[in-house]
């Protein structure tokens, strides 16, 4: 194994303990709220500052991602959502609730920069040959702290209580800015008058690399709004199919908030004696989907190269969405005990492949512009799952679940099946060669008779 991988390895460890400690807050924070202020608004409101957060910060992703050294950003993150949480847990009652604004935003903003910082980063900390395999060990990596965040957040609150959970939590956060600090390895460099070669990457078909313009020559400066908007309209137009896999992404985000809202209301339906146990068991199941989606695709990767290929990585993303769609309407259609724990697992798998495909499909583009695609992806992802969860709210109000996942979801399935379609038209429409009529002049011409 490869130096690097061997210290990728290393890395994903670490940012799997910040994984760890994000979900075991989500459950403690969620908890926290709720009785502290015995409201479900207020619990809501906290939620939903927490993914503004993580939606502002993809807006300025690219930007960070570009200008700034991202192993000092991703330590900084990690840090101070860390000096948050001790300060949360140290302080009084009153304090507590006073602080949870600051809280909601600091996981939301900080936690969402470093995503977008560590995904755009994988190409030059393990080199474009390997990023499958460096995305795979991600996505392990989250589906192991997901299963045990989600597990031990529950048993950990009952057990020592909210203020030295929290304190778990800041050293779990500690222990990734730790591992960032002390890893030697080599995170691509701010870029400040342009993108470097694009890593042995294929681009797409719509041109060549579009170049960063860089900040304004001069000492005219223009506004940061519009040199942003810039950027990204010049990173679209170089790179066509990412924009429509980023809509794509949206909607998905949006048809899983069909899930996420409506299994407890399912699991109520069908097993009102213990919902939880079975929405807990559902999701354990599904965590071990996500972590054999990259045994999958390292068995793949054994028999072709062919995700390699951007243009792959695209046909396998609208394969995988299509897939964990279809089982997440399946999970809700009545099926037996045993039969929705493989669904679950279907789910799961699908979800994980989904995640390496595209991720690894916005990492062939050049640095600094997959940094803007991932910012772009991490607001397209927070607003559509925010969207998603007030639609389903109100849907579930009128609809059986079963229905709810089925037109959201659905919509998932029709999107991804149009993009495919409408992607294999152009592509065969630019790549056939037009037919050359003669030349008449260059006919030799016939002696007359």
């Amino acid at each position: 194994m490869p130096r690097q991988m061997r210290l990728f390895r290393a890395l994903v460890v670490g940012t799997s303990a910040a994984t760890f400690g994000s979900y075991l807050n989500m459950v403690a924070l969620n908890l926290f709220v709720y009785q502290a202020t015995g409201s479900a608004w207020q619990t809501g409101v906290f939620m939903a500052l927490r993914l503004g957060a993580g939606v502002v910060a993809g807006m300025a992703g690219g930007l960070v991602a570009g200008r700034l050294p991202r192993r000092p950003v991703l330590v900084l993150c990690d840090l101070t959502q860390a000096a948050t949480l001790v300060a949360l847990a140290l302080a009084g009652q009153q304090a507590r609730i006073d602080l949870l604004p600051i809280v909601a935003v600091a996981t939301g903003l900080l936690g969402t920069t470093s995503s977008v910082l560590l995904r755009s980063s994988v190409p030059d900390l393990v080199g474009s040959e390997e990023r499958i395999g460096a995305n795979g060990l991600l996505v392990t990596g989250r589906a192991v702290a997901t299963a045990l965040g989600f597990a031990a957040g529950g048993v950990l609150v009952g057990w020592l209580g909210y203020g030295p959970v929290f304190l778990v939590t800041a050293g779990a956060y500690a222990f990734s800015a730790t591992m960032l600090s002390v890893l030697p390895l080599r995170f691509p460099r701010p870029r400040r008058s342009g993108p470097a070669a694009p890593d042995g990457a294929t681009p797409d078909a719509a041109g060549p690399p579009a170049a960063d313009p860089g900040p304004p020559a001069g000492g005219a400066r223009r506004p940061v709004r519009r040199y942003r908007r810039q950027v990204i309209v010049a990173a679209f137009a170089a790179a066509p199919m990412v924009a429509v896999i980023l809509v794509v992404r949206a909607v998905d985000a949006l048809g899983s908030a069909s899930h996420n809202v409506g299994m407890p209301v399912y699991a109520t339906q069908i097993q009102p004696a213990d919902p939880a146990a079975f929405v807990g068991h559902f999701f354990a199941v599904w965590a071990v989907g996500l972590f054999a989606s990259h045994r999958i695709i390292t068995w793949l990767r054994r028999r072709s190269s062919s995700l390699d290929d951007p243009r792959r990585s695209e046909g396998a993303f609208i394969v995988g969405t299509c897939l964990m769609s279809a089982a997440f309407v399946v999970a809700f259609a009545g099926v037996p005990p045993p039969w929705v724990l493989l669904v679950a697992v279907v789910a799961g798998m699908a979800d994980g492949f989904t995640e390496i495909t595209y991720t690894t499909r916005v990492q062939a583009e050049p640095d600094p512009r997959r940094g803007y695609f991932f910012g772009l992806t991490a607001v397209a992802e927070n607003g559509g799952l925010g969207l998603g969860m007030l639609l389903a709210a109100a849907l579930l109000e009128v609809w059986r679940p079963l229905a709810v996942a089925g037109v959201m979801h659905g919509a998932v399935i029709l999107l991804a099946l149009v993009v495919a379609v409408g992607a294999t038209l152009v592509r065969r429409r630019t790549t056939t060669p037009s037919v050359e009529r003669p030349d008449p002049a260059a006919q030799p011409q016939e002696s007359r008779r």
